[in-house]
């Protein structure tokens, strides 16, 4: 991991490619720590991780190249603030809908006058030893991603683009794709493929008027400066996003890489 903040190398030029890390394990993110990605994501919202991993979790971290980031369970004042004071370099809030939720994320991420975000010199300014050299770099060295996730929010970008605090906005097509549904509708309905299990539905929510959104803040985060990144179902659809100007993009996850080797594996025996 290099000595700057998540969002100053973002703003660097590279293109960053990450993965998720699900399981509450500290050998599956060391394992995921080798694959060669350049950050992995940390994902409390949905998966089994809690935080009482932290900060031990941390480790399977150290010398490697992956940043780790901590996307937490809602925007929470405590979770945010107590995940940087143990060393977290990113968080990503999840459902940052609106102004309200952004200025919230902001108040627990960065230190007055900026933010709200409350003084303990604990493991990120080495237990006190190192806290001279991480004040005045703490609001750089703490990245705040925050994902947008509805139609309105995707469509009003902008206000909260202008807040100071935003370190890089992370579109979550998915939910996106779900706010955008009318009554009777369901992305989940019988599509006739043939195809069973979670196969059917990888990528399920790129449709048009998805994608259009999904632009309009790639473009929107492009004019003010603001990295942008989005999940893909594949390389290639990463690749396409990197193209067009994002700068961070995941793809995959430790369980799907580990579905995709065991099927893989098991091809052989199947013949």
């Amino acid at each position: 991991m290099e000595d700057r903040g998540f969002a100053k190398q973002l703003r660097g030029g590279s293109k960053f490619l990450g993965s998720w890390c699900t399981f509450a394990s500290f050998a599956s993110a060391e394992v995921m720590t080798r694959l060669g990605l350049d950050f992995v994501i940390l994902d409390l919202q949905h998966c089994e991780l809690t935080m009482a991993q932290f900060p031990a979790i941390l480790g399977a971290f150290r010398g490697a190249k992956p940043v780790p980031v901590v996307r937490v369970t809602q925007v929470d004042y405590h979770a945010i603030n107590w995940l940087f004071d143990q060393g977290v370099p990113a968080i990503m809030a999840p459902m940052v809908n609106s102004v309200e939720i952004a200025r919230q994320a902001i108040d627990a991420a960065k230190y007055p006058p900026i933010g709200k975000r409350s003084f303990g010199p604990y493991r990120a300014a080495a237990y006190s030893f190192g806290v001279g050299d991480y004040m005045p770099r703490a609001d750089e060295l703490a990245t705040l991603i925050v994902q947008i996730e509805s139609a309105e929010a995707a469509r009003n970008v902008d206000d909260i683009l202008a807040l100071q605090g935003v370190d890089a906005v992370f579109l979550g097509p998915n939910d996106l794709a779900f706010s955008m549904l009318t009554k009777g509708q369901s992305l989940f309905s019988s599509t006739g493929s043939g195809v069973e299990g979670a196969d059917q539905w990888t990528g399920f929510a790129r449709t048009p008027e998805v994608l259009e959104l999904c632009e309009h803040v790639l473009n929107r985060c492009r004019a003010a400066g603001v990295p942008f990144g989005t999940t893909a179902s594949s390389f290639d659809e990463a690749k396409l996003w990197f193209d067009k100007g994002a700068q961070f993009m995941t793809f995959g996850s430790d369980f799907l890489f580990m579905r995709a080797g065991a099927k893989a594996l098991m091809q052989p025996a199947k013949g």
